[in-house]
């Protein structure tokens, strides 16, 4: 047998219901779906069966790694959660990221991933020390909050136990609740918590000492080594405002950019005894002070909720349903409001420590209708609440009332600023993705592309129109991607960037990386302006061994792209008709710049993208000579046999 790099050849599978552990050979699948994403999105279609729910046994739990993780690459600490997800808005088959050490552990335990099926009969976690993998008895953790379930099986395996769980909000199926790591760090949206918890199954403990086998370890490091510092500043603990809480900003392992979100150290609350660190990822109860958004996120975190669905969701929709007399107090607190009519985050009106522990109480509990409800995120909430009248107030949060809100498309408020014309490629992926696209595609598009182009709204970008445009003509293929004189026409300037930034983020998801550090297309440090686009695919050919170009890897990330578009539309009707439903939630003034949509032209746009894509214009459907193009030729046969080729 030939020598093994970077993916380790097994991904595990457990049926909880028959207690039957098994393994599928990662070769099957690599190098054309890479690992992570890739590898559970074809597994998936050959797995999933139509009428499946999020909480049905036979619903997939696929916790991946990809060949890169566990390596010096940077950012290769995370995991990949796939499933029906419950928070979805229809559930539908999606993914929902997590960063962390834990994905490096099961890496070195010898896997390349965890497929778990069926539902246990009682309580159950899953053990695994390298090649020992047990399904034990878990009724001391039932109930426990993650904090609690890590401190227990860390007294059991070890200190160096790596712990993913679900908290009380998972095993009680909230629509909301996460999946999270020791750090803090969590697959938040998705609801896959609450798929732990409709399996009976309350964590997944790893220990392993394998290590990963590189093929070429010393181009490999150099490749580490000299990787893009764009992202870089010093590294720091550095001291909060508030006595006695310090924070750090690494938190993930294999990863050399300090991040954004810092992780607080030592905090402590009266509900929780004991000192915790709190995880600042990219959700925050912003309105609130310090001390009460630590105390609320240690809440939140222990017992396992989606943060970022309450603070950006929940509250804001709560305050729009004061303003439009529905409801006026939770248990006797007011809810506050702002004079003014909410239409962006940032008018949402501050809140008391009062109010967020009497909310966070409500939907803990799930005392009442209303506690209930929230429970199942705003989405849900608004069909059983005041006789359906909050369902219109939530159109300017959730596109297409889809269960997540909209973030970095410039309309709502999560995320920074981007300005006309640069919202049009993440309205496109919105449009044709199952969730926020901001977590693996968009990123790379608003947070880094944006931030070199010569003009975006106010401000002015390091790089003049010429080099932009330069840039651009290698990387796109067209040089007017980055200029700002160009809005709907040519559409295909904004389908272009929508489509490779999704293809890219897809290869992210299966390497697996950090979309922050990945893919960059500018860079201060050449002289060309041009950051090395080819960088993921050097560190997969040299950790594998399998030399792959960057254009074969790019194509990888399309072929993934379709596999999951094909998923969406034969086990779920997806189809034009509901990407399109996707605009209504962006008819109103952009959040930046008061810029409004203007539908038709966009749909021409749209008209572009699936032309593009190879895909039916008038469906949205992938076409059998896209798909016969990417090796998909199966797939094509069997959309073709249920009616559902473009």
């Amino acid at each position: 047998m030939a020598e093994q790099y970077g993916w380790t050849g097994k991904i595990l599978l457990v049926d909880l219901s028959s207690g039957k552990i098994d393994h599928l050979n990662t070769m099957d699948y690599v190098p054309s779906f890479i690992g992570g994403v890739g590898v559970a999105a074809r597994i998936a279609w050959d797995m999933l069966k139509p009428g499946i729910g999020p909480f049905d046994p036979e619903n997939p739990l696929m916790i991946m790694v990809g060949p890169l993780t566990g390596t010096l690459a940077s950012g290769a600490g995370r995991v990949e959660v796939l499933g029906i997800a419950p928070q979805q808005h229809p559930p539908v088959f999606s993914r929902s990221g997590m960063g962390g050490h834990w994905g490096a552990e099961l890496k070195y335990a010898g896997y390349d991933g965890l497929i778990i099926t069926g539902k246990a009969e009682k309580p159950v976690y899953l053990w695994i020390g390298n090649d020992k993998v047990e399904i034990k008895d878990a009724s001391e953790l039932w109930g426990l909050g993650i904090y609690g379930t890590t401190i227990r099986l860390r007294t059991i395996h070890g200190p160096k136990t790596r712990v993913i769980a679900c908290g009380p909000a998972g095993e009680q199926l909230y629509r909301i609740a996460v999946i999270q790591t020791e750090t803090g760090n969590a697959a938040g949206q998705g609801g896959y918590g609450a798929v732990m918890g409709s399996k009976n199954l309350k964590a997944v403990a790893v220990v392993g000492t394998k290590g990963v086998k590189i093929a070429q370890p010393e181009r490999f490091l150099k490749l580490c080594l000299e990787a893009s510092r764009e992202g870089q500043t010093p590294n720091s603990r550095e001291i909060d405002a508030s006595p006695g809480i310090d924070y750090r900003v690494k938190k993930c392992g294999f990863c050399i950019t300090p991040c954004r979100h810092r992780l607080y150290m030592n905090a402590s609350t009266k509900e929780k005894p004991g000192l915790y660190t709190v995880a600042m990822q990219c959700w925050d109860y912003f309105r609130a002070d310090l001390p009460t958004r630590l105390r609320a996120r240690t809440i939140t975190s222990d017992f396992g909720l989606n943060g970022w669905e309450i603070s950006y969701g929940i509250i804001p929709w709560l305050q729009l349903c004061k303003q439009h007399g529905l409801i006026d107090k939770i248990d006797n607190v007011d809810i506050p409001a702002p004079d003014k009519p909410i239409q962006y985050l940032r008018d949402v009106a501050p809140y008391t420590e009062e109010f967020l522990l009497a909310l966070l109480h409500k939907i803990t509990t799930r005392e009442d209708e209303l506690g209930a409800a929230l429970a199942d995120g705003a989405c849900y909430a608004a069909e059983r609440l005041f006789g359906g009248k909050g369902i219109p107030l939530l159109n300017h949060i959730y596109p297409r009332n889809c269960g997540q809100t909209e973030h970095w498309a410039g309309h709502w408020g999560p995320g920074g600023n981007v300005y006309w014309p640069w919202w049009l490629p993440p309205l496109l992926q919105w449009c044709v993705d199952t969730r926020d696209p901001a977590n693996d595609s968009t990123h790379q598009w608003t947070e880094h592309v944006q931030s070199y182009l010569p003009e975006r709204g106010p401000y002015r970008g390091p790089f003049p129109l010429e080099k932009v445009r330069a840039v651009c003509a290698k990387v796109y293929g067209h040089p007017d991607v980055g200029n700002p004189a160009f809005e709907y026409d040519p559409p295909e300037l904004k389908a272009i960037p929508a489509i490779w930034h999704h293809d890219r983020g897809m290869v992210v998801d299966s390497l697996i990386l950090c979309d922050y550090e990945h893919t960059r297309v500018f860079s201060m440090e050449s002289p060309d302006g041009m950051a090395d686009t080819a960088l993921t695919a050097k560190l997969l050919s040299t950790a594998t061994g399998v030399q792959i170009s960057e254009a074969e890897l790019h194509q990888a990330g399309e072929r993934i792209w379709n596999t999951l578009r094909a998923i969406d539309v034969r086990f779920f009707d997806r189809n034009r008709a509901i990407d399109e439903s996707t605009l209504d939630s962006f008819m109103h003034p952009g959040k930046d710049d008061g810029v409004i949509l203007d539908r038709d032209k966009f749909l021409r746009i749209l008209d572009k993208y699936y032309e593009l894509r190879g895909w039916n214009v008038e469906n949205g459907w992938p076409t059998r000579a896209k798909l016969e193009e990417l090796g998909l030729k199966e797939i094509a046969d069997t959309l073709e046999k249920e009616g559902k080729l473009g």
